[in-house]
């Protein structure tokens, strides 16, 4: 015999019937479309200011402005003194070692000169140091280290160089000679400054070398070059003065500095 129910169970039936079923998972799904929503503006904000800044077409030198009227490229003279012996120009690069297929406006063309127009804000304005210009390279320079892109004939595999390391001796025996220490030099005047912090200005000329105790480096080899001609005029350092001719950069004062118009995002 089959039981009724009473009426309060009906009413309860009735009542669960009514309530709206619950949909699981609701609070997963909108947290994991905002998500989504967010990566792709932050992905595609980053991924604007990257490619418009490593564009080289994009970029472009910089213009004439207040500080560069003329608008030319500058030049430093660079030169690398390591055990006696001058060391070869850095090859020819202009583009970023560290950032292969950009475009580097702190480069050089093989002619013992660094030549800055600098493309990006990382280069420009106090960024425009004689560190970026070798980092750029794939080299670097400390107060008490060098990292090189030769080394001297009697050990030429030997690029690195920190204080207390040792020289040749006399009759090229690596390693024998005289322990040495890294000295920076601009415009043939010492610096106890750290080379690589050395911001860049025009028409000066930059030492790096690495000598025993109380020996003299002087002006490097390409004080009586002239950089290659890429935009500026190009004339030969003043080797008395140690000091390029200003005919480099016509129109340019001895004391200017990196110009300030870059653009200001940084590849």
């Amino acid at each position: 015999m089959v039981r009724l129910r009473r009426p309060k169970n009906r009413a309860a039936l009735r009542a669960r019937a009514r309530r709206p079923q619950r949909r699981g998972g609701g609070g997963w799904f909108t947290v994991t479309v905002t998500v989504i929503v967010l990566v792709g503006v932050i992905g595609t904000v980053l991924a604007a200011g990257l490619f418009s800044d490593s564009d080289p077409a994009a970029a472009g030198p910089s213009p004439p402005t207040a500080e560069n009227p003329s608008g030319d490229h500058w030049h430093a003279a660079l030169g690398a003194y390591v055990c006696g012996e001058w060391l070869p120009n850095p090859a020819e690069f202009e583009t970023a070692a560290d950032r292969p297929g950009i475009r580097t406006g702190l480069h050089t063309h093989g002619d013992g000169f660094i030549h800055i127009h600098p493309f990006y804000s990382s280069e420009g304005l106090d960024n425009a140091t004689l560190g970026r210009f070798l980092e750029n390279g794939g080299w670097s320079a400390s107060s008490d280290e060098l990292s090189l892109w030769a080394g001297p004939s009697a050990d030429p595999t030997k690029t690195r160089w920190k204080d207390g390391d040792r020289c040749p001796d006399e009759n090229g025996n690596p390693g024998k000679g005289q322990p040495g220490r890294v000295v920076f030099e601009v415009n043939c005047k010492p610096e106890s400054s750290d080379p690589g912090d050395h911001r860049l200005a025009d028409q000066e000329v930059l030492t790096i070398a690495f000598v025993a105790q109380g020996q003299d480096v002087g002006p490097p080899p390409n004080a009586q070059a002239a950089p290659d001609n890429d935009g500026a005029a190009a004339a030969p350092i003043d080797r008395k003065s140690c000091r390029p001719s200003a005919a480099n950069n016509p129109g340019l004062p001895q004391t200017s500095t990196v110009p300030t118009t870059v653009p200001t995002t940084q590849p």
